[in-house]
């Protein structure tokens, strides 16, 4: 049974923020303890609808209707606006140049919200200035986007004339306001950590810009991989650049070696150097500023610049996390780059999808690849890794559940295809369940959730995953939060525009209820957090398994049954578990559950599709 009494926990003393913990012997030992909650900042929550997005603001303006608006944040997601309909017929095409006018006035707005959900840390995908809806296109590092700040006409014209030199460089009105967001997370115990794109920027990047206006002769022409100049004397535009991936849209920044063993170009690293300090320590002040990185497809920029990254990053603030994006063989570059963790998608998202949600391996296969990736990291590392379910570039938890099923043909079934174009979106797979997940498969994300808070690791929460929200893979997985004062419509359009039954979109109090209660029974116990891990019990054929934590003479056994029939469950007895009955502290299904010892083994009778954590 979920015992609210445990939602007290979340109220305890803030924590203190990261520049008062100097004084402790591991300035980091608050990674340990995170409880992470993934923010996309255009989709959050629109908190001041006077700086939504323009038209002009787009990077994709010049192909957009002048009927181009910005979308009512509560409309049906599959339901297209008039200007969508004039560009295209295909959804797909047109979703991406959506806007919602998420902001930071939003998240500020919100905070409250997080701290009493029991979030301590927040990661947030792209805030610096941008034409897309992800940012992952930046026109510059060292600015806040313009339409999430208050005023932004007015950041647009202190822009002007700046160069690449910090000298230059001012502080708009978005810059000031996401300051502001910084200082009261930090006053309600909560971490700030940003997305660092330091492999390319985007097309209206100032550097690039200036390449393209003045080709050989730009001061900036060895910031990137110029593969053929403009010939004058042609008609045609020969002028060719690599891209990230073949995207030309998103120019790569140079190197000095073209087979990874250089360093990004002096310029290059020069002005990611300085925009680092910048949000850092604003205007010399750490206590300002962020308190780490994410760093996106960080195995894609050479090891060297992260090794000197790294040691600037942990110089200026030595609590300072920072997190690497790299789904698969992840230890090379996290760890000879100096980081502190990754994104765990090889050692947590991808097994839990094959095991609880497609049951493709079992319990035995499962722990075996537990075992193998949590083993190839340093045991401090481990507890640090953000356990994550899904996130801006996968399905949604809940809509991978509900797709998922005994069978399933996999394009790569080493990732089971947890986010591989043609799978897992309606847009290349007709037969993907993109509808309203059903019981059975919000079931089994909580027991996905129950598992975040209690295995090693950090528990990693996409935003409105407590909320209720679904979705398949990118654009669906990037929907508008679900909010609790605010009524949405109903979705009645599929993806192919065809009306369908309608499904209720609501935020979903009793989901929330249990996020609350799961993040609050991590925070209370720190056996969860720092203890040993040992398994207790692997039964293929039920479907079951059984592990410990433990630290000193605190002990924890969780328990689940994936199996869609009652399991009884019998297990070796921990040392110095009691005799007798014990009731379980957390029940996943919200039902209840009873541990029975006797003698040298001890019994539980285990709901389908449910997990129970037991105390003594």
């Amino acid at each position: 049974m979920i015992r609210l009494g445990l939602l007290a926990a979340v109220h305890l003393a803030a924590l203190p923020p990261p520049f008062a913990l100097s004084a402790q012997p591991d300035p980091k030992a608050w990674q340990d303890s995170a409880v992470w909650y993934q923010i996309f900042p255009e989709r959050f929550r629109n908190g001041d609808p006077s700086n939504d997005p323009v038209r002009e603001s787009l990077g994709s303006k010049d192909w957009l209707p002048h009927s181009w608006q910005t979308r009512a944040w509560t409309s049906d997601w599959y339901a297209r606006d008039a200007w969508e309909q004039a560009k295209s017929d295909d959804f797909f095409w047109t979703a991406g140049d959506r806007r919602y006018g998420g902001d930071i006035q939003g998240i500020i707005d919100q905070l409250d919200y997080l701290r009493d959900l029991g979030i301590n840390a927040i990661y947030l995908n792209p805030v610096f200035w941008s034409g897309s809806h992800h940012k992952y296109d930046a026109f510059s590092f060292h600015h806040v986007d313009p339409w999430f700040g208050p005023d932004p006409g007015g950041d647009l014209a202190l822009m002007a004339g700046e160069s690449e030199d910090p000298a230059t460089w001012k502080w708009t009105a978005a810059d000031h306001l996401f300051l502001e967001m910084i200082e009261k997370a930090h006053a309600r115990g909560i971490r700030v950590v940003i997305d660092g794109v330091f492999n390319h920027a985007g097309l209206g990047f100032f550097a690039f810009e200036d390449v393209r206006k003045n080709g050989a002769a730009s001061r900036f022409r060895d910031w990137f991989h110029v593969e053929s100049w403009d010939d004058p004397a042609t008609p045609g535009d020969e002028f060719r650049w690599r891209g990230w991936q073949g995207v030309a849209e998103l120019p790569e920044f140079a190197e000095t070696a073209t087979d990874g063993t250089g360093d990004l170009v002096p310029g290059v690293k020069n002005y990611l150097l300085a925009v680092t300090r910048r949000w850092m320590a604003p205007d010399g002040d750490v206590t300002r500023g962020v308190d780490g990185w994410r760093l996106d497809v960080a195995w894609m920029v050479p090891n060297a610049f992260w090794r000197e990254w790294n040691t600037l990053v942990h110089a200026l603030n030595p609590a300072a996390y920072t997190v690497t994006e790299i789904w698969k063989d992840a230890q090379e570059v996290t760890l000879a780059g100096g980081f502190d963790a990754t994104m765990n998608y090889e050692g947590f998202a991808m097994p839990v999808k094959g095991w609880l949600f497609d049951t493709a391996i079992t319990p035995t296969q499962f722990a075996a690849w537990l075992d193998r990736t949590r083993a190839a990291w340093p045991e401090q590392t481990a507890r640090r890794l953000q356990n994550l379910l899904d996130s801006h570039d996968t399905p949604r938890a809940a809509s991978a559940a509900f797709d998922g099923r005994a069978g399933k043909k996999y394009k790569k079934r080493h990732e089971f295809d947890l986010a591989v174009s043609g799978s897992v979106s309606p847009r290349d797979n007709p037969g993907y369940r993109w509808q309203k997940p059903d019981e059975r498969a919000w079931k089994l994300v909580r027991m996905a959730v129950l598992l975040q808070m209690t295995y090693v690791g950090t528990p990693f929460i996409y935003y409105g995953g407590e909320a209720g929200m679904w979705g398949a893979n990118d654009p669906d997985c990037r929907k508008p939060m679900l909010w609790d004062d605010l009524v949405y419509d109903a979705e009645l359009v599929g993806p192919d525009g065809k009306r369908r039954e309608p499904q209720e979109v609501r935020f979903d109090r009793n989901l929330h209820a249990f996020f609350r209660a799961a993040i609050a029974l991590r925070r209370e116990e720190s056996v969860f957090r720092t203890g040993e891990f040992r398994w207790l019990a692997l039964d293929d054929a039920a479907g079951t398994l059984a592990f410990q934590r433990a630290e000193g003479e605190a002990q924890a056994l969780v328990l689940f049954n994936r199996s869609e029939r009652p399991q009884t469950m019998r297990l070796a007895a921990p040392e110095g578990w009691p005799e007798g009955e014990i009731s379980a502290r957390f029940v996943s299904d919200g039902g209840s559950a009873v541990l029975r010892r006797s003698g040298n083994e001890v019994v539980v009778e285990m709901a389908p599709c449910s997990a129970a954590v037991f105390l003594p």
